[in-house]
């Protein structure tokens, strides 16, 4: 009866081992699809920024300064992150006249 104890025990660590094994090779694409879904949220908040923009154009203050928000805190990119706040400024400064 140990014997067979012993036997399922070391069954179960190698079967253990073989499973982290696996997994550890298969964890190996996490870098691929961490930078993947990077470029997704930078790709998201450009977006972000470009109707900022076109609000701006149309006088759509409130909309614009909520997008410029978004995009400033979206972004992966320094330049990016710079312009939405660079943005957000003016847009403040405009909703702040017109009040």
């Amino acid at each position: 009866m140990k014997m067979m104890h012993f036997n399922i025990k070391k069954t179960g660590c190698i079967l253990a081992l073989l499973l982290l094994t696996l997994f550890g090779c298969v964890s190996n694409s996490g870098p691929d699809k961490f930078a993947a879904r990077e470029m997704d949220i930078e790709r998201k908040a450009r977006q972000c920024y470009e109707h900022a923009i076109a609000y701006m154009g149309k006088g759509h203050y409130l909309l614009a300064r909520q997008q410029f928000s978004e995009a400033a805190a979206m972004a992966m990119s320094q330049e990016l992150h710079e312009d939405s706040l660079a943005g957000l400024a003016r847009v403040e400064k405009i909703i702040a006249a017109r009040r």
